[in-house]
């Protein structure tokens, strides 16, 4: 059995999954919440995870050294072996936590990993395709874009999970509109990166390239197309998942373009679900 202690950062959903096998591998496993994960997510617990029991649970102190600290004073005699994100909210938690304490990490070199502006930014750094997009926290920021911009756009909050907040606006109007109702709803919940991005749409099949990566090896876990479809007024909703041949011709184009991507934002470590439209 392995020894040690391993944090993970805002084990909610298929994360406290990630904490559970940790503790069946032998480790004392810590939860750590970020400061921006509510008490809804925390009750988010798959019921195959009913049994687990964490060695200790902590909330994010006002600094990463105070955080620190906290994670060793639980630990107590326990060498902390690993500091692993649990859910996207706590990514730059994790990252930062897991720099500060030296175990393996995708470190703080880019700020706002989770930025969705920031990493189309760098995609296209990369030279590899990206989207037309503009962003910012005012309607002023996106107004020259909205106004040259063929529609429909894409409007979404810049740190987005899945389809939340993410709206398909066929004029003009309807995509200010959104700009403003999601700056408003992220400022009432205290959200310290609210900004909202409105992208090109792209118009074709959604796939999904799951990766693993160490130390800057990545190894494609699998390959999915995404059934979505328009149902209740919202223009993506998911209804299911389809497998893709990694031998297939769309897959030998996607796998080298998201291992790029993954590379462009100085992804190393851990899993990683990338999603790509194929035009």
């Amino acid at each position: 059995m392995a020894s040690g202690c391993v944090a993970v950062v805002d084990p909610y959903s298929t994360g406290c999954c990630v904490a559970l096998e940790c503790h069946k591998r032998g480790y004392k496993v810590i939860a750590m919440w970020s400061k921006d994960a509510s008490d809804e997510l925390k009750m988010h617990r798959p019921t195959s995870c009913d049994d687990l029991v964490y060695y200790s649970e902590l909330t994010e102190k006002s600094s990463i050294a105070d955080t620190a600290a906290a994670l060793k004073h639980a630990a107590g005699e326990h060498e902390i072996v690993a500091c692993m994100v649990g859910g996207e909210s706590g990514v730059p938690l994790a990252d930062a936590l897991s720099e500060h304490l030296k175990v393996q990490t995708n470190g703080t070199q880019i700020p706002q990993r989770r930025d969705k502006k920031i990493q189309q930014e760098l995609v296209k750094a990369a030279g590899l395709r990206s989207v037309r997009q503009a962003g910012g926290t005012s309607l002023s920021d996106v107004s020259d874009f909205l106004a040259s911009e063929p529609m429909p756009v894409v409007v979404k909050p810049v740190e987005s999970a899945g389809s939340d907040g993410v709206k398909l606006c066929h004029t003009k109007e309807e995509a200010e509109e959104h700009f403003k109702l999601l700056m408003s709803a992220q400022q009432k919940v205290g959200s310290q990166g609210a900004a909202v991005l409105c992208q090109e749409f792209l118009k074709g099949k959604e796939y999904v390239i799951d990766h693993v990566s160490v130390d800057g090896k990545h190894k494609t876990v699998m390959v999915w197309v995404y059934d979505k479809r328009a149902v209740n007024g919202a223009a993506f909703v998911y209804h299911g998942m389809l497998p893709v041949d990694s031998e297939s011709p769309e897959a030998k184009v996607m796998i080298p373009y998201v291992r790029g991507v993954l590379d462009a934002l100085q992804i190393k470590n851990g899993p990683t679900h990338g999603e790509v439209m194929m035009t």
